[in-house]
């Protein structure tokens, strides 16, 4: 039984089904799961060798290969699209309220973060129209929030109900702004991934076949009730978790795309820019479900 060390902010529904349906065991891999809470950390103990893979954003990924040089690459997609949204304190009316105010804040360059910033710019507020500061993952600037140490937060559910429900107000909707985000990927280390390539390949194969059998129609009300019991979360919050599930994980390069286009708009990703395909590999996944590689996206293209 080889042992997979991994990460992420919290297990996906294929990691639940690949688990209590034995097919991570049927691979001969033993995977153990250690939650993240704070993205610096995570990114450290990535680039560290911590954990072997995470399964985490695409845009982190991107961010810490082009800002911090460690070379990583993605090997396959668990998730699409994005609920997040940002939340004001009581008090605050609209985006433009903002201006002067203290915002929480994660790894500042990439996700959530980058997210806000086009929110915000959308609506002609620049960065240094606000301050930030970094806290951590959604619980953690939800108690900021609450707290009323800050003025408004980017929050995931159920985060984002509670500060509803403590009177906060809706400013914006992340999917509004940025559709079809690559939300969950599984990512490593180039070098890592050279050395342990069976076993990349079993992963995978574990995972496409928990999707292929949660996606089913007759195994979607036991999924649910899997995501419920394992992850507690309630039932709507389980729904949208299995919505996002990409099928056989496979390779968007077209979503890749759109992050880097972000990030080149955003300013935080400075030339020479490379194309969506410098940061993934297929050819594990290809290997792993014997389907042909995703069409190339190419390069990212710039406004202005």
């Amino acid at each position: 039984m080889d042992i997979l060390r991994t990460t992420g902010y919290h297990k996906r529904p294929p990691h639940i089904v690949a688990e209590h349906k034995s097919f991570f065991a049927k691979e001969g891999l033993e995977v153990r799961f250690d939650v993240a809470t704070y993205a610096p950390d995570h990114n450290q103990g990535m680039a560290e060798g911590r954990w072997d893979l995470t399964l985490s954003s695409a845009d982190t990924m991107i961010a810490r290969t082009t800002t911090d040089g460690v070379d990583y690459l993605l090997f396959m997609q668990a998730e699409e699209g994005l609920n997040a949204s940002l939340i004001g304190r009581p008090g605050i009316g609209s985006l433009d309220d903002l201006r002067g105010k203290l915002l929480a804040g994660d790894p500042g360059d990439s996700n959530l973060d980058l997210i806000r910033m086009k929110i915000l710019r959308t609506h002609q507020i620049r960065e240094n129209d606000y301050r930030v500061e970094i806290i951590g993952a959604s619980p953690q600037r939800l108690e900021a929030f609450l707290q009323r140490r800050v003025a408004a937060a980017m929050l995931t559910p159920p985060s984002t109900q509670k500060a509803l429900a403590a009177g906060g107000v809706l400013l914006a909707k992340a999917e509004d702004y940025v559709p079809n985000w690559p939300l969950t990927c599984g990512w490593a280390l180039h070098s890592w991934l050279e050395g342990r390539r069976n076993v990349v390949v079993r992963f995978i194969r574990a995972w496409v076949s928990a999707t292929d059998w949660l996606l089913q129609p007759e195994n979607r009300a036991e999924t649910i009730r899997l995501i419920v019991e394992k992850e507690r979360l309630d039932v709507p919050r389980a729904e949208e978790a299995y919505a996002r599930v990409v099928p056989k994980a496979r390779i968007n390069p077209q979503a890749f795309r759109s992050v880097l286009e972000l990030r080149i708009e955003m300013g935080v990703y400075k030339p020479p820019f490379s194309s969506a395909e410098r940061f993934y590999d297929a050819n594990y996944w290809c290997e792993a479900t014997g389907l042909p590689p995703p069409a190339p996206a190419g390069m990212p293209r710039q406004r202005g």
